[in-house]
């Protein structure tokens, strides 16, 4: 029998991998052995008989800390919720707040549209736009100001995606703030802390909106809820969470999320609107409902964050018209239709190509109804793009320049017509190629031939499982092969970055 010291070894290896940690663990819960499950499961406390908070206060060989000086009351009172049980106490330097200085900020992403929806990894994994964008800029303020920043958050590509904004931005020294999971932080502390969620408002929510406590918990749950404590208890003056307010405000009671409810009701969480933030108020009234903190959080914002441009639906054409006309060496373009739009940008496309410009569209393929009626349109885009790939049910709306300017948003590049819409423009040649290896540009810029009929009528699919593969979608190659379509799994290589280099 492999010896328990061993197992245990090989199993605290595993648990230092962030996301698999929960997967981890689950494994080993479901061990038959009588020594895992006698040593393993439990915990110290466990094995001392100390369940939770208040056992272990009360258990005559356990001396408890429960006096802290890092934070403030508020964040005590959200650890005291989500991990203490009330236990915890203030020590004589934790002081009440003026209410112009709150000690937590909500930054609602409601109103971002597609820019707050996460991009999953996993099945309760992944990153969004809006993270990254927002704990950028709040980086930026507040080390302007002389502070140190952790930005903190549940998902390994969530930090990845925001080290590659802050690259961006990095003047030479040391970065402009760490970034980590929470197993990264556990003993660390910042003044300032931006834990940012990954919660957006629609789905079933990710990690954080499921991780909690109570006595039917899973064990991902559990671990979840521990990882947010030990989050939000990374502070020690300002802890901003970005997350959707609309999600925190159903959040299921007894989740971690539902402790952060509770506070916003009772005036002890400062909600920002995100999007007020990052776009012209449309009225007084906008810039009355952020108030004296959100408003100075507003102007400082608009000296430091990086995105360059914001546009509705209105004035985003004139932008991208322009670019298009700037571009050098590459453009890509993610848009799910085509229709009339595209007629006044075509011009400006075919003239970016014959001055040497690499045009790459991403479409939604032929079975979708709305192509259907468009193809003399596609065939047109087809005629001065160097590939046009079509995707089954694709529906980003990103348009990359040069491989260093991002456009990203709701908008339909090629197809917008009267729907109200909101694009940022944000420049960074880390964040640009984080954003075309995220959507594996590379390697879904360059379909190949049908197997079977040697036809170019192929697009990219993706099965349940997550795999990507091309799919011969002409009629003819499938007579005589029992209707089955031709197919092949996508060749994702192990190089990074796309696959157009600047020409010198």
């Amino acid at each position: 029998m492999e010896p328990l010291w061993r197992y245990r070894h090989v199993s605290s290896r595993r648990h230092a991998g962030h996301e698999r940690s929960s997967q981890t663990r689950t494994k080993l819960s479901e061990s038959k052995r009588a020594d895992v499950r006698r040593w393993l499961l439990p915990d110290v406390f466990e094995h001392c008989g100390i369940q939770d908070p208040t056992a272990a206060h009360r258990h005559p060989n356990c001396i408890s800390l429960v006096t802290q000086n890092r934070f403030g009351p508020t964040v005590m009172t959200l650890a005291n919720a989500l991990a203490y049980d009330g236990t915890l106490l203030a020590g004589p330097s934790v002081k009440p707040r003026d209410s112009s200085d709150p000690e937590i900020v909500l930054i609602d992403t409601d109103g971002l549209n597609e820019l707050a929806d996460p991009r999953l990894t996993g099945r309760s994994s992944g990153w969004w736009p809006a993270g990254v964008l927002l704990s950028r800029a709040l980086a930026e303020l507040h080390v302007a100001d002389g502070d140190e920043v952790g930005v903190v958050t549940p998902y390994r590509s969530q930090a990845e995606a925001t080290l590659e904004a802050l690259r961006d931005i990095e003047g030479e020294g040391s970065p402009l703030a760490e970034v980590g999971t929470a197993h990264r932080f556990q003993g660390r502390e910042f003044p300032i802390v931006v834990f940012d969620t990954v919660e957006g408002r629609f789905g079933n929510g990710m990690w954080m909106a499921h991780a909690s406590r109570a006595p039917d918990a899973t064990s991902w749950q559990r671990i979840g809820l521990r990882l947010c404590n030990v989050a939000v208890t990374r502070v020690r003056t300002r802890l901003y969470v970005v997350a959707s307010r609309e999600r925190v405000s159903l959040a299921q009671s007894g989740t971690a999320l539902s402790y952060v409810r509770g506070l916003l009701q009772a005036g002890q969480v400062r909600p920002v609107k995100a999007a007020a933030l990052v776009t012209p108020p449309a009225t007084a009234a906008a810039e009355s409902y952020l108030g004296v903190f959100g408003n100075q959080l507003k102007e400082v914002l608009a000296r430091h964050v990086e995105v360059t441009d914001v546009h509705d639906e209105l004035h985003f054409y004139t932008a991208f018209a322009a670019a298009i006309r700037d571009a050098k060496h590459s453009l890509w373009i993610w848009t799910p239709w085509v229709a009339s739009r595209v007629l006044k940008l075509l011009p400006g496309l075919a003239g970016a190509a014959a001055r040497g410009v690499r045009i790459t569209v991403f479409l939604r393929d032929p079975s979708d109804q709305l192509q259907d009626r468009h193809l003399d349109l596609i065939n047109q885009v087809r005629a001065v793009a160097h590939t046009v790939v079509s995707v089954n049910h694709m529906h980003q709306k990103i348009v990359v320049i040069d491989e260093r300017t991002v456009m990203l948003g709701s908008l339909n590049a090629l197809s917008q017509s009267r729907t109200r819409e909101i694009m940022l423009t944000m420049r960074g040649a880390h964040f640009a190629r984080r954003i075309l290896e995220h959507e594996h540009a590379a390697e879904f810029s360059s379909p190949p031939a049908c197997g079977r009929c040697g036809g170019s009528d192929i697009d990219l699919r993706r099965r349940k499982n997550g795999e990507w593969y091309w799919r011969c979608y002409a009629r003819t190659c499938q007579v005589g092969s029992g209707g089955r379509a031709w197919h092949a799994p996508v060749n994702f290589s192990t190089r990074r970055g796309p696959s157009h280099k600047p020409r010198p």
